[in-house]
């Protein structure tokens, strides 16, 4: 008789723009997806962190990326420690705890030293990357030191070192997300063959340069440019994972969500993506740097069909999925939890998430923007897309109004200064942050030995 608890499949696309995909608008078909998201509740008002790092850890742990110390990417040569610290406990720490076996495979982005790797942060097994894509272009220079060392492919299980099983270079890096599919559904098969309810993440690698595609979708799309095949074969990989819960009679039983990590970004050599009808792209504080696609299936308990504009934070869904499987109780009470319980809302019994703002700081750790209900505040902003461009910081913030300027072209406050009141309302959470600092300090990035409050 298979386990009642239900099972938990989170996929998570890497760069997919709030436009990429077909039910958002995209112009590359992606049936697969589109099907998953009527079958539930997809989300066109879904916030997201800066970049890959700090969106993984908000969602491992329910907290702000500033307080856990993940608010920047890492940079090549930085120490490995970098990334989520080990006092941290995860989703997968929770679920495990609560009897699930537990897997990631993919991308991790969270740390690549003993202490901050997957099977040391709550899972049981890990195949994939522990840092960025990029690096399967690094050995392809011809000025790459041969001292340096190579990236690897790593795998491991809890409780032993973790070892290194592969090149990651251009020549693996096609067969990536094939590879963590296989791996998926193999974990899925295995734990259905247990009888144990299981919980996959799923860091897919697509759509993050260097888009290299895989032969099977060298013509998936009459588009020449890496990324619509990358994103034909993001969707394929997701049916094919869907199509595996199906067969093992587990589609009622499990909570499915996909959603991407961050924005879509901009090369000078190429587009990587879209951000629909938003501005902004990679990095920057408007809105089309912080929505992308989200959606959740759970069938005979998330209502199916319904697109909503309540606001979302990546960092809910740890509570959220914590009391859908009735473990709320396990959430640790010890530190700040910033996420919200949104579980009532994606039952369908209440109209609202909760949430009524964002904020969003920058891979600097300092605020860029708050969005307060239908209102934003910008304190620092972009002139341009380039996810390099500098910050510009205004004498007094920018508040847009995102109803009748959803391209947040207008300041208000250039024509009318009573409405400054929003900026108090959009700091509101700034402040309330501030002043948890000062009892629950922000760990510092990179930080070793941090070992709980007092």
């Amino acid at each position: 008789m298979m386990s009642q608890k239900p099972n938990i499949v989170f996929m998570l696309g890497d760069n997919v723009g709030w436009g990429d995909l077909g039910s958002y608008g995209g112009l590359v078909p992606t049936p697969r997806l589109d099907k998953l998201a009527s079958e539930g509740i997809r989300f066109t008002n879904f916030n997201t962190e800066a970049q890959c790092t700090p969106t993984r850890g908000a969602l491992l742990t329910g907290r702000m990326p500033i307080r856990t110390g993940t608010y920047k990417v890492p940079l090549p040569g930085e120490p490995g420690h970098y990334g989520l610290s080990p006092w941290e406990y995860t989703l997968a720490d929770l679920l495990s705890d609560a009897g699930y076996a537990t897997a990631c495979f993919g991308k991790w982005h969270l740390g690549n030293v003993p202490g901050r790797i997957p099977t040391d942060q709550g899972f049981d097994e890990w195949w994939g990357i522990s840092e960025s894509s990029d690096e399967a272009d690094y050995t392809s220079h011809p000025m790459y030191p041969p001292e340096f060392k190579r990236p690897k492919i790593k795998a491991s299980v809890k409780g032993q070192p973790f070892e290194e099983v592969d090149e990651f270079n251009r020549e693996t890096r096609p067969f990536m997300d094939e590879k963590i599919t296989e791996k998926t559904i193999d974990f899925i098969r295995r734990s259905a063959g247990d009888n144990k309810p299981f919980f996959t993440y799923v860091p897919f690698t697509n759509v993050h340069p260097p888009m290299i595609p895989h032969p099977d979708f060298e013509n998936a799309t009459q588009s020449s440019k890496a990324a619509p095949k990358s994103i034909a074969e993001l969707d394929h990989r997701a049916g094919q994972i869907l199509d595996a819960l199906d067969e093992l009679g587990l589609t009622d039983n499990t909570i499915v969500v996909w959603a991407s990590d961050n924005a879509a970004g901009t090369l000078l050599s190429e587009p990587m993506g879209s951000s629909g009808y938003w501005r902004g792209t990679f990095g920057g504080g408007w809105e089309g740097s912080i929505r992308t696609p989200a959606m959740v299936r759970w069938p005979g308990h998330i209502p199916a069909g319904v697109v909503t504009d309540e606001i979302m934070a990546t960092y809910d869904w740890m509570p959220t999925l914590a009391a859908l499987i009735g473990q709320a109780d396990r959430m640790p009470t010890d530190r700040p939890i910033d996420g919200l319980d949104m579980s009532t809302f994606l039952l369908g019994q209440t109209d609202t998430s909760g949430r009524d703002d964002f904020v969003y700081f920058g891979s600097d750790g300092e605020l860029i923007s708050v969005k307060w209900k239908t209102m934003k505040v910008h304190f620092r902003y972009t002139e341009s897309t380039s996810w390099i461009a500098p910050y510009v910081k205004p004498q007094i913030p920018m508040v847009c109004d995102l109803i009748s300027d959803p391209h947040e072209t207008i300041d208000l406050m250039q024509s009318d200064l009573t409405l400054a009141w929003v900026i108090g309302a959009a700091l509101r959470p700034v402040i309330e942050l501030a002043q948890s600092a000062k009892k629950y300090r922000h760990i510092g990035v990179g930080e070793e030995g941090f070992g709980g409050y007092e």
